[in-house]
């Protein structure tokens, strides 16, 4: 069975690094040992970085801790004030798409065509791709007050997503004519771990048609969808499912995930992650991991690439993780 997993984890990445830590920034080393220990994965952070804050254009903190980055939110402004921006956001997006795009020249997309040269042919790396960033367009302000904003001046954030969503699809559109890479990984986390963080109701009105109309691109190109989100999702399934996405990760059975139930109800999805990192990983016992890869592999007969429910942080023991690994490649269906 193939492996699936995001490793920003020192002593794993040690392990299969011939025994020598990966330092700071050391990207080609991370990824060499990525490929090691595993099948497939996406964009991550293959090497740590330096604990360092850094000072956006706009005043804001970029804050660095070893494997984790974040920014500071924005500064709350009224609804009027955002509406005003995201009419302008839209109306810009729409001039800058007069012309022709080339997604050749996007430096987010020369850096993934470069990682899946270091990772080689034989590994299925996933490559990250556009989509409507509801999740960026939370996190720019915070929840708290992206909510208000939708409660206030809902259009406004409909102005956003719809700008986003048009830049999507040219970013597609412009992608070479004989792009390689098979899949693509879109990555929006929109739920808790007791459901989404919005209602279903307005995800199926404003945000579904938006992610399909991206979707629908990439399958005229040949390509298919990862699609990422955290949380409980079993709500917005039916969204998802008919957006036309063609995977899912990372599975979060901690949340309520259920693999058993998710193939039961979307056959044809395939499934990356599904083993819980939140207890099993990190304080589980070896057989007890090897029994929860052998269960999720039966649950979807076959349909998985096998990994973490998230990601193999630090909190994982190596033998723990070499554990899950051994139960994975060992599997024979």
């Amino acid at each position: 069975m193939p492996h699936f997993d995001l490793l920003p984890n020192d002593d794993v990445l040690k392990h299969f690094n011939n025994g020598k830590p990966v330092g700071f920034g050391d990207n080609r080393s991370g990824m060499e040992a990525v490929s090691r220990a595993t099948d497939a994965s996406r964009m991550c952070y293959f090497s740590p970085t330096e604990d360092r804050t850094d000072i956006l254009p706009d005043g804001r903190k970029k804050i660095f801790k070893r494997w984790t980055v974040w920014d500071d939110y924005k500064s709350p402004v009224s609804p009027e004030e955002y509406s005003a921006r995201a009419r302008k956001k839209l109306a810009d997006m729409r001039e800058r798409l007069r012309q022709p795009p080339d997604t050749r020249n996007d430096r987010q997309y020369r850096e993934e065509v470069e990682r899946s040269h270091v990772f080689g042919g034989d590994f299925y790396y996933i490559v990250l791709g556009a989509c409507p960033q509801l999740m960026d367009a939370w996190l720019e302000y915070g929840l708290e007050e992206f909510c208000g904003y939708l409660a206030e001046c809902e259009e406004g954030v409909i102005d956003v997503l719809e700008a986003n969503t048009l830049e999507a699809c040219a970013w597609v559109d412009g992608l070479p004519e004989y792009e390689p890479h098979e899949m693509f990984f879109i990555g929006e986390d929109i739920a808790f771990n007791n459901g989404p963080m919005f209602n279903p109701a307005w995800l199926a009105k404003v945000y579904f048609p938006r992610l399909k109309r991206v979707i629908d691109r990439f399958h005229a190109r040949g390509k298919k969808i990862l699609f990422h989100s955290d949380g409980n999702l079993d709500l917005i399934m039916d969204g998802l499912v008919g957006a036309g996405i063609d995977a899912l990760n990372p599975i979060d059975v901690n949340a309520g995930m259920d693999l058993a139930d998710l193939h039961r109800r979307y056959p044809r999805l395939v499934f990356m992650g599904g083993i819980d990192v939140a207890k099993l990983l990190p304080f589980g016992k070896p057989a007890e991991i090897r029994d929860a890869v052998i269960r999720a592999i039966e649950d979807t007969q076959g349909r998985i690439l096998v990994g973490s429910s998230t990601e193999v942080g630090n909190s994982v023991p190596l033998e723990n993780y070499l554990s899950m690994r051994d139960a994975v490649m060992g599997y024979r269906i």
